[in-house]
This record gives C-alpha cells, sequence and structure tokens, in this order.
C-alpha cells in the first residue's frame, strides 16, 4: 500500500486551519475584554508576532519538501523478518 506524502500536509493544513480558528476567537476574546493594562498588549502582540513567526518558519521548511514523493507501508525490505 502507496502513501503519497502530500497525505501529511493535508494533516498539517487541517491541523493550521482548526489553530487558526481558536486563535481568532482567543484574538476576539483579548481585544474585547483582556485590555486592562499594559501587560495584555504585551502579551497580545507577542501572541501574534509568534503565531505568524512559526508559519512562516514552518512554510520555509514545507516549501522545500517534494510532496510527490510515495512510499510504500508494508514494504519489508530491510531483509528483517517480521514473525
Amino acid at each position: 500500500m502507496e502513501i503519497t506524502l502530500s497525505v501529511f500536509l493535508f494533516v498539517y493544513l487541517l491541523f493550521i486551519v482548526v489553530f487558526l480558528f481558536f486563535s481568532f476567537f482567543n484574538l476576539f476574546h483579548m481585544i474585547r475584554f483582556g485590555f486592562v493594562s499594559p501587560l495584555a498588549y504585551a502579551a497580545t502582540i507577542g501572541y501574534i508576532i509568534f503565531t505568524l513567526l512559526a508559519l512562516f518558519i514552518s512554510y520555509f521548511y514545507i516549501a522545500q519538501v517534494d510532496w510527490t514523493y510515495t512510499f510504500d507501508i508494508f514494504n519489508n525490505s530491510t531483509g528483517f523478518i517480521l514473525d
């Protein structure tokens, strides 16, 4: 049974969509109810910067992968006998 690496990309993209969905509501509540101190401003800006940095770094590494590569899951080419 062969599987392509693009399956893992779609799983990762699904994770990113869920993360952004929860981040939207998190930021909404931080902006609506949380700006009572300078620490709240710093936390909000830090959260946005960290999220954008993580997305750009992951894009940098994901863009270098050949997503058409396939591999066989049940291929026993290692020479080991599985009992």
